[in-house]
């Protein structure tokens, strides 16, 4: 009996989710738009893989370029001014040292009173 009232109650809770999305098509609209967004999200990988491709033409381009100039040597100078000039952009920052915080009060946080003595 108590499987009879769960059933019936989940069929209704069915009947009244299917009249509340009618406006979208119903189940029908549901499975229509996973349709929709399972064909974009291939179409975004079909694009993804076609930019990678064409990435490595390019690359494959250049370097055909750079061997058939002989410019192999100026290549690997120039990469090496980039990979110095990176690291030297890549300076530590100094990061200032906090005090503790007392009875419970947050660290930075200071009352205007305190603020005027320092």
């Amino acid at each position: 009996m108590a499987n009879m009232e769960r059933l019936t109650k989940r069929v209704k809770l069915m009947e009244e989710w299917i009249a509340e999305n009618e406006d979208i098509g119903g189940p029908q609209g549901t499975l229509e738009t996973f349709n929709f967004l399972v064909n974009e999200a291939r179409r975004a990988s079909q694009m993804a893989n076609n930019s990678e491709m064409r990435f490595n033409q390019i690359r494959q381009m250049a370097f055909g370029f750079i061997q058939e100039q002989k410019l192999e040597k100026e290549w690997d100078k120039y990469v090496e001014e980039q990979e110095k000039n990176a690291l030297q952009e890549q300076q530590t920052e100094e990061v200032p040292v906090e005090e503790e915080a007392e009875s419970g009060e947050e660290v930075g946080e200071t009352s205007e009173e305190e603020q005027k003595e320092k």
